[in-house]
């Protein structure tokens, strides 16, 4: 399920002509847009991170965005190590919280620490940020349409961002963009040497449904804090 290798094969079923027609700059117009007029959202995060020796971090993770202010809240279901344990961004904060220790760790957002090592680095070795908009995680990479295909979620476009740099981490990644709704649906990063090191896949979507800052941003009144910013 969490593998991407359909990200490269083309859809053959009648009546999609009209939408692959839509040339790379379209689509990232239409990603633009949407993530500008964004409200909120919420989705489930799955995949899994591949680490060198060939083992694999299974990653489930609720997540919850208000891009305005930025706030967000992530709530680990797996790895089973970090179940029950979550990350709150507020502003320029982010908050670790370890559910076994009741202890909440405060980070600048710009720390590469503040997110746990959960997700991949870029191309720089920074922790990756995500934004619905692919255009600016994947800021100056060059970027092509690779096909069109059917997802759970409905068609989505196959891109393909290619890093101008690929002595560093990441030479390229594979993303499914959902037609329509302009939200990324998967996400497939790949070494030089052509290993797959992170799959993530963006599912249960619900967007612009009024989330509450409050509900995001809480952290346990007596949990211990430890500021390391």
């Amino acid at each position: 399920m969490l593998k991407r290798h359909l990200i490269l094969l083309f859809t053959t079923l009648l009546g999609i002509g009209a939408a692959q027609s839509l040339e790379t700059e379209a689509i990232l117009d239409q990603m633009r847009t949407r993530a500008e007029s964004l409200q909120d959202a919420s989705f489930l995060l799955t995949g899994q991170l591949i680490d060198t020796d060939g083992s694999q971090i299974p990653l489930e993770i609720e997540i919850e965005l208000i891009p305005g202010v930025p706030a967000g809240r992530a709530y680990i279901l797996r790895p089973d190590a970090l179940a029950d344990n979550f990350i709150v961004l507020d502003g320029n904060t982010v908050y670790n919280y370890l559910f076994v220790t009741n202890q909440v760790t405060v980070f600048d957002a710009t720390d590469p620490d503040a997110l746990g090592s959960l997700l991949p680095a870029d191309s720089t070795g920074e922790s990756f940020d995500f934004t619905f908009n692919l255009e600016e995680i994947f800021e100056g990479w060059g970027v092509t349409v690779e096909g069109y295909q059917e997802t759970p979620a409905g068609n989505a476009y196959a891109l393909r961002f290619e890093n101008p740099q690929p002595e560093f981490y990441v030479e390229y990644v594979e993303a499914l963009v959902l037609d329509g709704s302009w939200v990324p649906y998967g996400l497939t990063f790949y070494q030089p040497d052509g290993n797959v090191i992170a799959e993530l896949a963006f599912e249960e979507y619900a967007l612009d449904q009024g989330l509450a800052l409050a509900d995001l941003t809480y952290i346990p009144e007596d949990a211990e804090i430890i500021d390391e910013r």
